[in-house]
């Protein structure tokens, strides 16, 4: 239904859960958030887009699109404004965007970050750190390349509480 009625992408927790989507005839684009080496290769296999959250992971990811003989596949990068579990840091941006800049190998489709406490009011000022952080990182990353990602920050508490941090997407999930 959802790719139906024109969602632009789904996100699931494990590659296996892609590829049980793929196998009921889903052909729209699914980002694993939980991406790691040992599904790699299964993930190209049935074109499920990974989270890269660290310098390894985008260097390990890279090695099995090239073993794969793919080009230009896409990948959702992850930066870190505060929840401190996974992502690219602050300081990381310019390597990051030197290390992407002109890969023919891999191609940004969305810069995202998570909100670590959107649903609660008393860390309002927090989340409002989050979002501005974000938009600037995001913003940096961005001057890199010769095509704009799509942006998306917003969860569901987010989608309600925070217009800000709707940006080109939003995650419903709760």
């Amino acid at each position: 239904m959802l790719q139906h009625e024109g969602v632009s992408y789904l996100a699931v927790a494990f590659a296996d859960e892609g590829v049980v989507l793929r196998s009921k005839g889903i052909t729209m684009p699914i980002v694993v958030l939980n991406a790691d080496q040992d599904s790699f290769d299964v993930m190209i296999a049935h074109d499920l887009e990974p989270e890269i959250y660290s310098f390894h992971s985008l260097d390990e990811f890279r090695r099995a699109v090239h073993r794969a003989g793919r080009h230009n596949y896409p990948i959702h990068i992850k930066l870190d404004t505060g929840m401190h579990r996974l992502g690219f840091m602050e300081d990381d941006i310019d390597i990051l965007g030197r290390v992407l800049h002109g890969d023919e190998v891999l191609r940004v489709a969305t810069i995202f970050s998570h909100l670590s406490c959107a649903d609660v009011p008393s860390e309002d000022a927090f989340t409002r750190k989050q979002i501005e952080l974000f938009d600037y990182m995001s913003q940096q990353l961005i001057e890199w390349f010769d095509y704009t990602p799509l942006r998306h920050l917003a969860n569901s508490a987010a989608i309600v509480r925070f217009k800000e941090a709707a940006f080109d997407m939003c995650r419903v999930g709760l």
